[in-house]
């Protein structure tokens, strides 16, 4: 299970508000059909939440980052500065990642309560603690005098429009045709068994065999079609690509929404994954470098550690 130890470390610019809009004003009904309304509860802070690596998330994509210089006013040095925290933070996030994948590994014959606990007595959940007031802190630090007291409330504004972004897309995530269904999930990487090799969460679709997945980035429009070799991120039991009356866990979730999505930007499942890890990216499926670079986007997912992607499942036709 490699993939689980790596990272387990936005047009028709009328439609696109249209539907921001339409999912802000049904926040509170998505919260309720995900189980747990956390992130979406009025009052919500995801700045302050001390599970939720919200600032490294927002601060790994450009367009925020340069929103970001604009408004704190930082020069190009500042904003290196701020980089190096963000990398040094994802990086920090993937080592205890790797911890929480060993824990899984050893106990491989164990049932998903015995694993809960064996992470539950671990360091896991504090270590992330830690990263995340580490990073708020050490950005706070590199702000204008005066200014740190606006970081929480410019994350938690960046946060409540991916949010929306999350949500608005959820309902219309997934497409069926002739040849099978594809659902538009996150994507980030992890160093596989092969130099060519993706990871579904879900165990059966690995050790079945003979799959592949095509990926196509939602931007940039290049793809690749690769086999499914591992089992992740996150999960190792939600096929989010079956309707959800077929899902063998959470199908309380509507189709295409991975558990680890819904984990980070609604807290469901109290913002963990089925091992009570706390789920640090939203990502549904795990690439190696080598698909990245055959999709010209290996250099992007490097810096940003996550892209926006559209999976193809040419085995699924219900």
């Amino acid at each position: 299970m490699n993939s689980l130890r790596v990272r387990w470390p936005r047009q028709i610019v009328g439609l696109r508000v249209l539907l921001l809009v339409v999912a802000v004003a049904a926040g509170a009904g998505f919260a309720l059909a995900f189980g747990l309304p956390g992130a979406g509860a009025k009052g919500y802070s995801a700045y302050d939440d001390p599970d939720k690596p919200a600032l490294s998330f927002i601060l790994s994509d450009e367009k925020n980052v340069d929103e970001f210089q604009q408004e704190f006013g930082l020069s190009n040095e500042k904003i290196g500065e701020v980089r190096a925290v963000v990398r040094n933070s994802n990086d920090a996030l993937f080592k205890v990642e790797e911890e929480s994948d060993r824990i899984v590994e050893s106990n491989e014959s164990a049932s998903n309560l015995e694993i809960r606990k064996e992470i539950a007595n671990s360091d896991v959940d504090e270590r992330v603690k830690q990263i995340v007031a580490r990073t708020n802190s050490e950005i706070e630090s590199s702000l204008p005098d005066g200014r740190a007291d606006d970081l929480g409330s410019w994350v938690n504004e960046q946060w409540r429009t991916e949010t929306a972004e999350y949500e608005a897309s959820s309902e219309a995530s997934y497409q069926a045709s002739s040849t099978g269904f594809s659902c538009r999930v996150w994507m980030t990487f992890y160093n596989g068994n092969t130099d060519f090799e993706v990871a579904l969460p879900h165990k059966k679709v690995k050790f079945s065999g003979g799959h592949r997945v095509k990926i196509k980035a939602v931007r940039i429009g290049t793809s690749a079609r690769p086999p499914v070799r591992e089992t992740g991120p996150w999960n190792i039991r939600d096929n989010y690509w079956r309707a959800s009356r077929d899902r063998s866990m959470w199908r309380d979730l509507p189709r295409c929404v991975p558990e680890a999505q819904a984990a980070f930007f609604r807290n469901y499942n109290g913002g963990k994954n089925q091992f009570g890890n706390p789920v640090t990216n939203p990502a549904g499926i795990d690439v190696t470098p080598e698909v990245a670079r055959r999709m010209h986007v290996w250099k992007k997912l490097r810096f940003e550690g996550l892209l926006k992607v559209r999976v193809h499942f040419p085995w699924v036709r219900r």
